[in-house]
């Protein structure tokens, strides 16, 4: 890493200051003055001379020669990982250990398949569309020819038509067609080229039942008259 060192520093003192940073004593420090372009300029031998001596400038680099035997630093110790003996064990023998963390996920996730560690990461499958599909019974009060209001929006309308989905037109499941009052909807009746009930274009609508409510749903009468009595001649 790179450091800043006044030239009235003595090499003994620089040694005590390196050796909290490269965690060589000093020692066995021997230190050498290179240029910027890693070329040699001299050894730094007299721990009582100072940087000024040597004839150092900014942007040269001060090279630490580790001399210690047992030294942990010397040849990157402390720095490459890869020369750290690491502790290994076995998949079989990580297996066999009942305190283990993957013996703790196998044991949540007997009682809950759907467990994680933590738990925004939980995904929990969605229900099968086929699952909920209405049936029947869902349109055994919806009949054609009932005044009706079609949820979203409260259209009103006429029912025009009852059934189940068919491959390729509708999705599986019962359905009702309705002829609005005004064009709210999306089509005349028909999906792609099969006609389910006549009516004006935007004017159909297929909605599940769920989405239908039949009653007395009179069609609203819009007002058109002015609400000033002033005529406009041209």
């Amino acid at each position: 890493p790179e450091i800043r060192v006044d030239l009235h520093t003595t090499i003994g003192s620089l040694k005590e200051r390196l050796y909290h940073h490269g965690g060589t004593a000093p020692g066995f420090q021997k230190l050498v003055l290179k240029t910027g372009s890693g070329n040699l300029v001299r050894e730094l031998a007299d721990d009582s001379k100072m940087l000024g001596f040597y004839g150092v400038q900014s942007g040269m680099e001060i090279h630490i020669v580790d001399l210690d035997p047992h030294s942990y630093s010397k040849d990157g110790g402390l720095e490459n990982v890869n020369l750290v003996k690491k502790f290994e064990m076995s998949d079989d023998e990580y297996a066999k250990r009942e305190n283990s963390l993957r013996n703790y996920k196998k044991k949540m996730r007997e009682k809950d398949p759907y467990w994680t560690f933590l738990p925004e990461n939980r995904r929990e499958p969605k229900p099968h569309y086929k699952d909920n599909l209405p049936g029947p019974e869902s349109v055994k009060d919806i009949k054609i020819g009932c005044r009706c209001e079609v949820q979203p929006g409260a259209r009103r309308g006429v029912v025009a038509w009852v059934g189940e989905g068919e491959e390729g037109y509708l999705l599986p499941g019962y359905w009702v067609g309705v002829n609005l009052d005004e064009p709210l909807g999306r089509n005349d009746g028909s999906i792609k080229s099969k006609k389910y009930f006549s009516c004006s274009m935007k004017h159909g609508a297929f909605v599940r039942p769920d989405k239908v409510i039949v009653g007395d749903f009179p069609e609203l009468e819009l007002d058109l008259e002015s609400d000033s009595d002033e005529e406009y001649a041209l």
